[in-house]
């Protein structure tokens, strides 16, 4: 085990994940469960196991990065982890679905580049395969949000 990207990928995604969630006051979370949702959305409860399956996601496919001394897939990783964030910042932040899906597209991009870099990694190429399936998801959900709740 390669302790020192270990503790870099641990620090990374940690980070990330207190900050995000810093980003997501109660306030908005109920704004959220209160916006009028698709009929095809998730369960609000689902979206509760995704988040932690995306940091672990990510968190392999930036070891694997860091392991292998891939700097473009660690440099895009942490990009990737930064975009979800701002993401978190601009929709839950703003309370707007109309930014969450402009936002969800630009993070699409992200995604797609990381994907680019991590083919050389059969795993991470997987894994960061289907987060983007996940990702095309939100880019429909994000729409159909803001189609639902104009403002």
């Amino acid at each position: 085990m390669n302790w020192v990207a270990t503790g870099l990928t641990a620090g990374v995604v940690v980070l990330a994940a207190v900050l995000g969630n810093l980003f997501v006051p109660k306030a908005a979370l109920r704004w959220f469960r209160e916006l009028q949702w698709p009929w095809w959305l998730i369960p609000y409860r689902a979206f509760l196991f995704v988040g932690p399956i995306y940091y672990v996601l990510i968190a392999v496919v930036l070891y694997r990065s860091l392991d292998r001394g891939d700097r473009g897939a660690t440099v895009l990783a942490v990009v990737v982890v930064i975009g979800n964030e701002a993401w978190n910042a601009l929709f839950f932040g703003r309370r707007s679905p109309r930014a969450g899906f402009f936002g969800m597209l630009v993070f699409g991009v992200l995604v797609v580049g990381l994907l680019t870099t991590a083919v050389d990694d059969p795993l991470s190429a997987i894994l960061v395969a289907l987060y983007l399936a996940w990702v095309l998801y939100d880019v429909a959900w994000t729409r159909a949000l803001w189609r639902l709740n104009r403002q």
